[in-house]
Protein backbone atom coordinates (compact mmCIF):
# COMPACT_ATOMS: atom_id res chain seq x y z
CA UNK A 1 0.00 0.00 0.00
CA UNK A 2 1.25 3.45 -1.45
CA UNK A 3 1.72 6.86 0.32
CA UNK A 4 -2.10 7.60 2.33
CA UNK A 5 -4.25 10.21 0.83
CA UNK A 6 -3.89 12.43 3.51
CA UNK A 7 -0.29 13.68 2.95
CA UNK A 8 0.10 16.87 1.30
CA UNK A 9 0.44 17.45 -2.14
CA UNK A 10 3.55 18.11 -3.59
CA UNK A 11 2.75 18.13 -7.76
CA UNK A 12 6.48 16.70 -9.37
CA UNK A 13 7.66 19.88 -11.17
CA UNK A 14 4.94 22.07 -9.48
CA UNK A 15 6.10 25.24 -7.49
CA UNK A 16 7.63 23.37 -4.61
CA UNK A 17 9.72 21.67 -7.03
CA UNK A 18 11.03 24.60 -9.19
CA UNK A 19 12.02 25.98 -6.06
CA UNK A 20 14.57 23.55 -5.33
CA UNK A 21 15.40 22.90 -8.60
CA UNK A 22 16.49 26.80 -8.78
CA UNK A 23 19.48 26.19 -6.46
CA UNK A 24 20.82 22.59 -7.57
CA UNK A 25 22.94 23.34 -10.58
CA UNK A 26 24.79 21.07 -13.27
CA UNK A 27 28.24 20.98 -14.53
CA UNK A 28 29.91 19.44 -16.82
CA UNK A 29 31.48 16.32 -14.90
CA UNK A 30 33.42 12.65 -15.62
CA UNK A 31 32.21 12.73 -19.60
CA UNK A 32 28.60 13.84 -18.52
CA UNK A 33 27.26 17.32 -19.80
CA UNK A 34 24.74 18.25 -17.25
CA UNK A 35 25.47 16.15 -13.42
CA UNK A 36 23.30 18.00 -11.14
CA UNK A 37 24.88 19.32 -7.63
CA UNK A 38 22.93 19.34 -4.58
CA UNK A 39 25.56 20.68 -2.87
CA UNK A 40 24.09 24.24 -4.39
CA UNK A 41 20.43 23.09 -2.00
CA UNK A 42 22.86 22.17 0.77
CA UNK A 43 24.25 25.52 0.79
CA UNK A 44 20.83 27.01 1.36
CA UNK A 45 19.23 25.87 4.63
CA UNK A 46 16.03 27.03 3.76
CA UNK A 47 15.72 25.13 0.63
CA UNK A 48 17.08 21.93 2.12
CA UNK A 49 14.52 21.87 4.90
CA UNK A 50 11.93 22.28 2.13
CA UNK A 51 13.36 19.25 0.33
CA UNK A 52 13.38 17.28 3.42
CA UNK A 53 9.82 18.84 4.69
CA UNK A 54 8.24 16.97 1.58
CA UNK A 55 9.67 13.70 1.94
CA UNK A 56 8.54 14.04 5.84
CA UNK A 57 5.22 15.12 4.64
CA UNK A 58 4.63 12.64 2.08
CA UNK A 59 5.45 10.12 3.92
CA UNK A 60 4.48 10.71 7.35
CA UNK A 61 1.92 8.44 7.22
CA UNK A 62 3.30 5.56 5.59
CA UNK A 63 3.28 2.22 7.08
CA UNK A 64 7.56 1.20 7.03
CA UNK A 65 9.87 0.02 9.81
CA UNK A 66 13.24 1.94 8.28
CA UNK A 67 14.01 4.11 5.88
CA UNK A 68 17.68 3.26 3.69
CA UNK A 69 19.99 6.00 2.13
CA UNK A 70 22.32 5.13 -0.87
CA UNK A 71 25.60 6.33 -1.02
CA UNK A 72 26.22 8.77 -0.27
CA UNK A 73 23.92 11.67 -1.29
CA UNK A 74 21.04 9.41 -0.03
CA UNK A 75 22.69 9.51 3.81
CA UNK A 76 22.17 13.60 3.37
CA UNK A 77 18.54 13.42 2.33
CA UNK A 78 17.66 9.54 4.29
CA UNK A 79 19.02 10.72 7.60
CA UNK A 80 16.99 13.98 8.75
CA UNK A 81 13.66 12.10 6.95
CA UNK A 82 14.42 9.22 9.13
CA UNK A 83 15.00 11.16 12.35
CA UNK A 84 11.62 13.47 11.76
CA UNK A 85 9.92 10.58 11.21
CA UNK A 86 11.43 8.74 14.48
CA UNK A 87 12.41 5.49 11.73
CA UNK A 88 15.72 3.77 12.24
CA UNK A 89 18.35 4.63 8.99
CA UNK A 90 19.84 2.50 7.19
CA UNK A 91 23.33 2.41 5.22
CA UNK A 92 23.49 0.57 1.56
CA UNK A 93 27.28 1.44 0.98
CA UNK A 94 29.82 0.58 -1.51
CA UNK A 95 31.44 -2.39 -1.30
CA UNK A 96 33.89 -2.97 1.64
CA UNK A 97 32.94 0.09 3.41
CA UNK A 98 31.35 -1.69 6.31
CA UNK A 99 32.20 -4.52 8.37
CA UNK A 100 29.39 -7.46 9.17
CA UNK A 101 28.04 -6.89 5.83
CA UNK A 102 26.26 -8.55 3.26
CA UNK A 103 27.34 -7.77 -0.19
CA UNK A 104 24.73 -7.42 -2.89
CA UNK A 105 25.68 -7.99 -7.16
CA UNK A 106 27.61 -5.87 -9.17
CA UNK A 107 26.38 -2.81 -11.17
CA UNK A 108 27.32 -0.11 -13.88
CA UNK A 109 26.10 3.43 -13.69
CA UNK A 110 26.48 6.21 -16.17
CA UNK A 111 29.81 7.13 -15.17
CA UNK A 112 32.95 5.02 -14.19
CA UNK A 113 32.68 3.13 -11.15
CA UNK A 114 34.44 2.17 -8.30
CA UNK A 115 36.97 -0.92 -9.59
CA UNK A 116 39.06 -0.87 -12.90
CA UNK A 117 35.87 -2.71 -14.90
CA UNK A 118 33.72 0.53 -14.00
CA UNK A 119 31.32 -1.54 -11.77
CA UNK A 120 30.30 -1.38 -8.11
CA UNK A 121 28.21 -3.00 -5.45
CA UNK A 122 26.19 -2.13 -2.71
CA UNK A 123 26.55 -3.89 0.70
CA UNK A 124 24.35 -3.24 4.30
CA UNK A 125 24.99 -4.18 8.01
CA UNK A 126 23.64 -7.46 9.04
CA UNK A 127 21.94 -5.82 11.99
CA UNK A 128 20.45 -3.66 9.79
CA UNK A 129 17.33 -5.65 8.10
CA UNK A 130 15.25 -8.35 9.05
CA UNK A 131 13.15 -10.56 7.08
CA UNK A 132 9.92 -8.81 6.54
CA UNK A 133 10.97 -5.38 7.03
CA UNK A 134 9.21 -2.81 4.66
CA UNK A 135 11.89 -0.08 3.90
CA UNK A 136 11.20 2.86 2.02
CA UNK A 137 14.33 3.67 -0.54
CA UNK A 138 15.95 7.17 -0.42
CA UNK A 139 18.19 8.78 -3.00
CA UNK A 140 18.96 12.22 -4.41
CA UNK A 141 18.65 11.44 -7.97
CA UNK A 142 17.82 8.26 -10.28
CA UNK A 143 19.69 8.37 -14.16
CA UNK A 144 19.94 5.08 -15.57
CA UNK A 145 18.54 2.87 -12.28
CA UNK A 146 21.64 1.10 -11.83
CA UNK A 147 22.44 1.67 -8.19
CA UNK A 148 18.47 2.09 -7.26
CA UNK A 149 18.06 -1.72 -8.60
CA UNK A 150 21.11 -2.98 -7.03
CA UNK A 151 19.34 -1.04 -3.47
CA UNK A 152 16.23 -3.07 -3.99
CA UNK A 153 17.91 -6.17 -5.37
CA UNK A 154 20.02 -6.64 -2.46
CA UNK A 155 17.05 -5.76 0.05
CA UNK A 156 14.95 -8.19 -1.02
CA UNK A 157 17.22 -11.14 -1.49
CA UNK A 158 17.05 -10.41 2.78
CA UNK A 159 13.44 -11.01 2.61
CA UNK A 160 12.93 -6.90 3.36
CA UNK A 161 9.99 -5.54 1.21
CA UNK A 162 10.82 -2.42 -0.37
CA UNK A 163 7.84 -0.34 -0.44
CA UNK A 164 8.72 3.02 -2.36
CA UNK A 165 11.79 4.39 -3.97
CA UNK A 166 11.80 8.00 -3.49
CA UNK A 167 14.72 10.32 -5.34
CA UNK A 168 14.69 13.86 -5.32
CA UNK A 169 15.70 13.92 -9.17
CA UNK A 170 15.06 11.59 -11.87
CA UNK A 171 15.77 12.44 -15.35
CA UNK A 172 13.72 11.04 -16.99
CA UNK A 173 14.90 10.82 -20.42
CA UNK A 174 17.50 7.72 -18.96
CA UNK A 175 14.63 5.73 -17.89
CA UNK A 176 15.83 4.80 -14.68
CA UNK A 177 12.34 4.10 -12.77
CA UNK A 178 10.75 1.85 -15.95
CA UNK A 179 14.53 -0.04 -15.29
CA UNK A 180 13.37 -0.78 -11.59
CA UNK A 181 9.39 -1.07 -12.23
CA UNK A 182 10.25 -4.20 -14.65
CA UNK A 183 12.44 -5.98 -12.30
CA UNK A 184 10.08 -5.00 -8.80
CA UNK A 185 6.37 -4.05 -10.40
CA UNK A 186 5.41 -3.83 -6.64
CA UNK A 187 7.62 -1.36 -5.80
CA UNK A 188 6.22 2.10 -5.56
CA UNK A 189 8.53 4.77 -7.17
CA UNK A 190 7.82 8.79 -7.17
CA UNK A 191 10.20 11.60 -7.70
CA UNK A 192 9.59 15.55 -7.13
CA UNK A 193 11.97 17.01 -9.56
CA UNK A 194 12.80 16.54 -13.69
CA UNK A 195 15.47 17.32 -15.84
CA UNK A 196 13.07 19.95 -17.53
CA UNK A 197 13.06 22.46 -14.34
CA UNK A 198 16.77 22.00 -14.13
CA UNK A 199 17.80 24.53 -15.86
CA UNK A 200 20.63 26.14 -13.75
CA UNK A 201 24.25 26.20 -14.77
CA UNK A 202 26.39 25.94 -12.53
CA UNK A 203 29.67 28.68 -12.35
CA UNK A 204 33.26 26.78 -12.80
CA UNK A 205 35.80 28.10 -10.34
CA UNK A 206 38.85 27.47 -12.11
CA UNK A 207 42.39 27.54 -10.04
Amino acid sequence: MGVQQSAPSYEPDGAVARTIASKIPYYPFKGIDRFYDIQGMLNDPPTFRLATQVFVDRYRALNVDCIAGLDARGFVLGTPIALELDKPFVMLRKKGKLPNATTGEEYRKEYKGDDAHGADALCVSRTAIKPGDRVLVIDDLVATGGTLLAAANLLASLGAVVVECACLVELKALAGFERLRAAHPGVEIWSLISEDVLTVAGNTVTE
